[in-house]
């Protein structure tokens, strides 16, 4: 009996160590490495690879179009680069020296889609993972606002809520600046929306939500604020991992062919929210905005409810003037403080975009719209919500002006 126990206990040991070793030094290789000039190493072990390609968002897009039946979106895939073959079968690529952004990336070897086993920064966009890494060429720049810096840090938290509407248990996330917990104020509130395939992870995984609003905040530059992520697609609960009704998530399946479900159900989300929380309640305290899907879904949400959004972002998607007209002109007899529109120059999303810009020009409603480059992608939704940020929940009305833009030669927030 006790030689059993002592084998029994030998193996326990022997298993431990095993898993230990599994979780131990990783490839040894770096990758990605930064270099002095910004630009990227990448490397690869694999002596039987006959061809090892990386495929990211920081090469040169390919222009692809997606038909979503009802309209088209223009989306700027990945380009693609070869890697070159070393010694002991250790492939290498080095990038351009790039400029401060948040990079997406991952590897073709032989054809296959492969993760990057050197860099444990991964994120999920729908049901695609990738590897990512965030590059600062300069404090100021996009990439520096997507870092974590030695500045306060507010909290992320995900939560549960009934939704007497839905009839269902729902999940979103919520940010809450630096000092909440340790305090008494009241803080204004940012209702936040994703996009089509995306859920209550995707703003503050990909949209880096937490880590633009610690900085604007640590700066001055933002007012310390809530930002509500809830999940905007009514038949799912939560993110991959925690529904019970394990929906696997698609562009097509998460878009709905109305947005009656989120405005009959948005009260829930602001019940919960101004129960548990110490919120800034009122016109003036409040801001929807949203991308794709969820710009679509603001711009409705402000429609149905004209008078509780002092604060309007449409990212990259708008709601149709063409039968909303007297809606329009009711939001607006409500002088909202912001009503902000964000969206590429290759986006198909833009011609509504100026449809609806032109028509509150003509009808002398102020309105914003911020033109960058590109087209309908995290890059631009990252950098719409760090220009909207700044301008929330100020003092005075803000009233029609040139919007806040990228310097075409530093890249930096003027």
């Amino acid at each position: 009996m006790k030689r059993i126990l002592l084998f029994a206990a030998a193996l326990s040991l022997s298993l431990a160590a095993l898993a230990q070793q599994a979780l131990g030094p990783g490839t040894g290789l770096v990758s990605p490495e930064i270099n002095p000039d910004n630009s990227v190493t990448f490397r690869y072990h694999n002596p039987k690879a006959k061809v090892v390609q990386v495929t990211g968002d920081f090469l040169p897009t390919l222009p692809v179009e997606i038909d979503l039946g009802e309209r088209k979106i223009m989306y700027n895939a990945p380009g693609v680069a070869d890697l070159s073959e070393g010694p002991g079968g250790v492939w290498t690529y080095t990038s351009a020296p790039l400029s401060g952004e948040l990079y997406s990336y991952s590897f073709l070897v032989d054809g296959k889609k492969v993760m990057d086993p050197s860099n444990v920064h991964q994120n999920r966009d729908i049901a695609t993972w990738t590897n990512i890494f965030t590059l600062s060429a300069r404090p100021g720049d996009p990439g520096w606002y997507y870092e974590v810096h030695n500045v306060p840090h507010g909290n992320v938290a995900h939560v549960w809520y009934d939704s007497p509407t839905l009839s269902s248990q729902r999940r979103m996330t919520v940010y809450t600046p630096a000092g909440y917990d340790s305090g008494n104020q009241h803080y204004p509130v940012l209702y936040l929306l994703h996009g089509s395939g995306g859920d209550e992870d995707a703003w503050s995984d990909l949209g880096r939500t937490a880590q633009i609003m610690d900085n604007l905040i640590a700066e001055g530059k933002a007012k310390p604020m809530i930002v509500v992520m809830p999940n905007g697609v009514w038949f799912n609960q939560a993110a991959p991992g925690a529904a019970v009704n394990n929906f696997q998530p698609t562009m097509q399946n998460s878009r709905s062919q109305s947005t009656q479900e989120i405005e009959d159900s948005f009260p829930d989300v602001m019940n919960y929210i101004e129960k548990h929380y110490r919120v800034a309640k009122g016109y003036a305290n409040t801001a929807v905005a949203g991308l794709s899907m969820g710009g679509r879904q603001s711009c409705m949400l402000s429609l149905h409810y004209p008078d509780v959004f002092g604060y309007v972002g449409l990212f990259s998607g708008v709601g149709l003037v063409e039968g909303n007209e007297q809606a329009f002109a009711k939001v607006f007899a409500y002088k909202p403080h912001l009503y902000w529109i964000g969206c590429g120059k290759e986006d198909g999303v833009m011609v509504n975009s100026k449809k609806l810009k032109e028509w509150c020009d003509f009808q002398g409603f102020p309105v914003t719209l911020y033109e960058s480059e590109g087209g309908h992608i995290w890059r631009n939704w990252r950098t719409y919500l760090t220009i909207f940020a700044q301008e929330l929940f100020k003092d005075a009305p803000q009233k029609a002006q040139r919007p806040i833009r990228f310097s075409n030669t530093t890249e930096e927030f003027e």
